[in-house]
């Protein structure tokens, strides 16, 4: 890290009920944190089905790279991962896509992205795991438009670390965020580099991208 590199105080909580709030500020600063996005019910629902996930050992180590090109690299990245199929969902996750279906169209509605998929996993990250720095969107592909992630850890307490530091625009400026249950966090893909720093206990979450089809080709 820089020797100017500086912390960013947190920003005020958005109301939970308000998806308008959310895009105004992808508009405005490019990211979003919204703590209690999801009810409790729903953010326990989920718990406990990546909870399911992990002891009957359905979750897999996570990837970097795409295509032919991918590899398992623990030096990158330890979390491991299921991928939500909408056709055999719970409750809970059947809830949280609705709502995160409403927040694709209010982009469109708004921002003119021409989303048109919500993609997304679950994630698990053992005691000391972490993601280096990188960026969401992949070279030469835009498709990956906005990312959005939901914390599902209970009882998270700052002493247990694990925080998702998102850099600003490029620059050793960052700020932190904490996992903590039912706080969403939305950014563009394209703009901000970001890594999960490693906690003292295993840490959950949802990941996931709102997805437009290719425009053109990106050239680097």
């Amino acid at each position: 890290m820089a020797d100017n590199a500086a912390l960013l105080p947190p920003e005020p909580a958005i109301e939970s009920d308000s998806l308008e709030k959310i895009v105004d500020r992808l508009a405005t600063q490019g990211w979003a944190v919204t703590p209690h996005f999801v009810s409790g019910d729903v953010t326990e629902g989920l718990e406990r089905n990546i909870a399911e996930l992990e002891s009957c050992n359905r979750l897999q180590p996570a990837a970097v790279g795409r295509g032919a090109g991918k590899v398992i690299e623990p030096s990158i990245r330890g979390d491991r991962i299921f991928w939500l199929d909408e056709s055999a969902t719970s409750a809970a996750q059947q809830e949280y896509l609705a709502r995160m279906e409403r927040l694709r169209t209010l982009i469109n509605q708004s921002l003119f992205l021409g989303l048109n998929e919500f993609e997304c996993h679950f994630a698990a990250y053992p005691p000391g795991a972490f993601y280096s720095r990188h960026i969401d969107q992949h070279a030469n592909q835009d498709t990956r438009v906005v990312s959005a992630i939901l914390y599902l850890n209970t009882g998270w307490m700052p002493q247990d670390a694990g925080e998702l530091r998102i850099y600003v625009d490029d620059d050793d400026s960052y700020f932190d965020v904490p996992p903590v249950a039912g706080t969403l966090v939305t950014f563009l893909s394209d703009r901000f580099y970001h890594e999960v720093l490693p906690a003292g206990r295993t840490r959950h979450s949802i990941t996931g991208w709102f997805r437009r089809r290719t425009l053109s080709p990106v050239v680097q």
